[in-house]
């Protein structure tokens, strides 16, 4: 999936999602997934040793969360799918955060090697998907700080979110389940960078 275009375009929906009011009913919240989102960006600023290095571990935190945002999109589908076993799909996924996290991060490595070198690669387990990110090389190199900012903090809201909607919500909500389409779940997502570039314009 692109990180640069849209995610989908912009279609009449008769009623909206029924799981995404939790995102937008009380945005003030201290808990709320962009006010988290800024919370972790604040953190990796003061924690950098200036702007370039800032800038280099915000593109690799959007290729980390863009990775797992896929699993979480599989986890969803899967509820959709087994709704009789959901919890225990839950608890399997929480589970396997050590292991899924270790191949997320070999996949981030990668991928940012990729960017980095200008979108060339001599062989490594990720080639097949670097077109993933090849979008990303000419943005990188040409040092566009605002737009990697902002889909920084698109990428962690959406993380954010999908663990709240996961682990929190979803086990109580069950009737959200058959919901979870893969056309729903694309539409959330374009949701919640429009929301996150609505308060960056602001």
């Amino acid at each position: 999936m692109s990180l640069v275009k849209k995610f989908i375009e912009p279609k009449f929906r008769r009623q909206p999602l029924p799981f995404r009011s939790f995102f937008f009913e009380d945005t003030v919240r201290t808990d709320h997934p962009y006010r988290m989102a800024l919370h972790t960006y604040n953190q990796l600023r003061e924690t950098s040793a200036g702007q370039e290095e800032l800038y280099l571990f915000m593109v690799e935190d959007v290729i980390y969360s863009s990775l797992y945002a896929t699993f979480y999109e599989q986890l969803l589908f899967a509820l959709k799918d087994n709704m009789s076993v959901a919890r225990d799909l839950i608890d399997t996924f929480e589970k396997d955060s050590e292991e899924r996290e270790r191949l997320i991060a070999q996949q981030t490595e990668y991928h940012l090697s990729f960017i980095i070198n200008e979108g060339q690669c001599s062989g490594c387990p990720a080639c097949e998907n670097h077109n993933d990110v090849f979008e990303l090389v000419s943005l990188f190199h040409g040092g566009d700080f605002e737009f990697f900012k902002t889909l920084y903090l698109g990428m962690q809201t959406i993380q954010f979110t999908m663990e709240e909607l996961i682990y929190e919500l979803a086990p109580e909500n069950s009737e959200w389940y058959g919901s979870f389409t893969p056309d729903n779940i694309l539409e959330f997502r374009q949701e919640i960078i429009d929301f996150v570039e609505n308060k960056k314009a602001c």
